[in-house]
């Protein structure tokens, strides 16, 4: 099958361990399906403000991008918004309401910021191993602690892309999906132990779909690259779905195929073999 468009998750990925960079193997075979006239569009839970210098480089690549797992389609160099699926206040109290009733940290993303209280940052130290890259890469430079969580829902045009749950212990696993599915919202597990929350129209496909219809794409046209729970709607709604290595076996379920893992230029192998054909 010819493709005409590749979805591609960031971190865990396209992305190497250290969350930043690409490979050399890897920015050339993005390069080469683009001469072939192939969109590449980067699929990702990250806030535009929080993307990694390795989709910022100015390479003709780059143009739309779905953010927030779907919160969110940008245009990737200028910022531009093209389509948002923010979540609303009384949603996001509500979530906010299951988080307290288990005893879990919450955060809330808006405007390349998470808002979290001093007991939700306290929280998550507990679990320094577990937490390392979100403690020291994302909370470090954009967390904001504020008093309580209810003056930022009162901040006027608030954009609310996504409520993370960053820490949910293993044996509260099935009662956070329970009571989270009794909510208007989507969903998905970024982490075993992390849940990121959006709009119930805002998912990783869906963003995915949005595009095809911006750039006029037939849908069966695409291929999507993945490695986490949030990355299996659009696993399955692709043309093709492909799994990283190493991702979990719901993942791989969602998916029609199996590449290598990031560290093992999984990403460049899928491209090679599935868009340029071995070139």
């Amino acid at each position: 099958m010819e493709f005409s468009l590749l979805a591609m998750d960031l971190d865990g990925t396209a992305l190497l361990d250290d969350h930043k960079t690409f490979t050399p193997r890897l920015y050339a075979a993005l390069s080469s399906a683009a001469r072939k006239g192939v969109a590449i569009v980067p699929v990702t839970g990250r806030q535009y403000a929080m993307l990694p210098p390795a989709v910022r480089t100015g390479a003709d690549w780059e143009n739309l991008c779905v953010l927030c797992n779907g919160g969110e389609i940008r245009c990737l160099r200028t910022g531009e918004l093209l389509e948002t699926h923010y979540i609303e206040t009384d949603t996001a109290r509500q979530v906010m309401e299951i988080a307290a009733s288990l005893g879990l940290p919450v955060e809330l993303s808006a405007g390349g910021r998470l808002y979290l209280t001093r007991e939700s940052w306290d929280m998550q130290r507990e679990h320094r191993e577990a937490l390392r890259f979100h403690l020291n890469s994302i909370l470090n430079t954009r967390g904001q602690e504020v008093p309580s969580l209810d003056t930022v829902l009162e901040q006027p045009d608030l954009a609310l892309d996504k409520v993370n749950l960053p820490y949910i212990p293993c044996e509260l696993r099935a009662d956070a999906e329970r009571l989270l599915a009794g909510a208007p919202i989507a969903f998905a597990w970024s982490s075993p132990q992390s849940v990121e929350i959006t709009h119930s129209q805002a998912t990783k496909a869906n963003g995915m779909l949005s595009v095809c219809r911006i750039l006029n794409i037939d849908p069966a046209r695409t291929m999507a690259i993945g490695d986490s729970g949030n990355d299996i709607t659009m696993l399955r709604a692709a043309g093709l779905g492909i799994a990283m290595g190493g991702a979990p076996q719901e993942v791989k379920d969602a998916a029609a195929v199996e590449t290598a893992s990031n560290m093992e230029d999984g990403a460049a192998v899928a491209i090679e073999r599935y868009i340029l054909g071995g070139q």
